[in-house]
């Protein structure tokens, strides 16, 4: 082992030690265990490296690294292809098209860059295309936006050919017919009403009653009707479940079929098995078809535009009302849902703004023009006992 130069004060600390005073003096080799050896096989390790590793001497300097062998001139590592500052993560690909970001300038006033705003291009919602407008129109004039512009026209023309299918429409002459006079115009009054009542004496979904009575003048269309009072309350009660059902999914959690037979007057214990039998057979009677659109539902439909403001709910409310109000009177059946809503809106319109019942744009949105609504509006207008408004000939005559 070479002269070992060591610092005064650690040479008199290492030769008063009688250990490693007698180590240096025998220049002997210890045997020590190899940290990772498990301590079985003892390593030789020379003095000169066991005082290093105890710190008793200064370690050694790093010995020069080897350089590099270079590489290919079409290795992917090559450096001038990643530049001198990327790292080296195996085999990569050449970068190509790399971007240099140039140096930010400097504010006024200020010592650290801003960097550039970044602009955010946010496509619209129903982006224009040649093939499909973002507006729709039956005219050539007049556009409206659509509220769900690949299907709007669908569900318009979806409406329109359901409610004129002779499969679910109710007969025009039922009562004539089907019924042979064993049922009166205003028998039929009597179980439209108490169905009202029982819809909002359980809070039940909008729209119920309308879908009610359709199912009610479509089995009334095709089955013949006894004249007993229970019998003719189980029907209307039921025809009122199947609406509520098809209405609103949580319907059992409001009534359950023991509640709607109790409801018609009924108290044995069996009472839910009636409602359950009547069902079955009004659905049979109905060729199980129960999604036919309703006055309810093209009032919604043509007033899917209205915002949320005061007025406008006024007149959906109003054009509600008088939809229903038509359900009492036998006959209006006759006219299509989509008729009916139309001069619901035309009186609510009179109702609640006082002029202007229609206009070219309502026109426009339900297909109908005044004129084509004049027999309908005044039938409606008849069955209102107190009109607060006065309904004159020319608002059917206006362009």
């Amino acid at each position: 082992m070479g002269d070992l130069i060591l610092d005064p004060y650690m040479e008199d600390a290492i030769l008063d030690h009688p250990c490693l005073a007698e180590l240096l003096a025998d220049q002997t080799a210890l045997p020590l265990f190899h940290p990772f050896s498990g301590g079985a096989t003892p390593q030789m390790v020379d003095t000169d490296t066991f005082l290093r590793a105890i710190g008793a001497l200064p370690p050694l300097a790093p010995p020069p690294a080897a350089p590099l062998a270079p590489a290919p001139p079409d290795s992917p590592r090559t450096p001038h292809t990643y530049g001198s500052l990327l790292p080296v993560y195996g085999d990569l690909p050449p970068l190509t098209g790399a971007v240099v970001q140039e140096p930010l300038p400097l504010p006024e006033g200020g010592d650290h860059p801003e960097p550039p705003k970044k602009k955010i291009k946010v496509a619209p919602l129903l982006p224009e295309r040649a093939d499909q407008p973002v507006v729709t129109s039956n005219s050539a004039t007049t556009t409206r936006p659509q509220l769900c512009a690949p299907y709007d026209d669908e569900i318009e023309a979806t409406l329109r050919a359901m409610e004129t299918n002779p499969a679910e429409r109710p007969s025009p002459y039922f009562l004539e017919t089907t019924q042979g006079g064993r049922m009166t115009a205003l028998v039929r009054a009597s179980m439209i009403a108490f169905m009202d009542e029982f819809s909002q004496f359980h809070e039940l979904a909008d729209g119920t009653l309308q879908r009610a009575a359709y199912f009610l003048d479509r089995y009334l269309s095709v089955t013949p009707e006894s004249d007993d009072a229970l019998q003719l309350r189980l029907v209307g009660a039921t025809a009122l479940f199947l609406a509520a059902k098809y209405e609103d999914q949580y319907t059992l959690r409001k009534i359950d079929a023991s509640m709607v037979a109790a409801r018609c007057g009924y108290t044995s214990e069996t009472r839910h098995k009636m409602v359950s039998i009547m069902e079955t057979e009004m659905l049979a009677a109905l060729g199980f078809n129960l999604g036919g659109p309703t006055a309810y539902t093209f009032v919604e439909h043509f007033t899917r535009y209205y915002g949320d403001g005061k007025k406008e709910k006024l007149l959906k409310e109003a054009a509600h009302r008088f939809a229903d109000g038509s359900l009492l009177t036998y006959g209006f059946h006759r006219y299509l849902p989509s008729v009916v809503a139309a001069s619901a809106i035309f009186l609510a319109r009179l109702d609640v703004l006082g002029h202007e019942p229609w206009s070219q744009d309502l026109a426009e949105l339900t297909g109908y023009k005044a004129i084509d609504l004049m027999g309908c509006v005044c039938d409606m207008y008849s069955q209102i006992a107190c009109p607060r408004f006065a309904l004159f000939q020319e608002y059917f005559f206006q362009d």
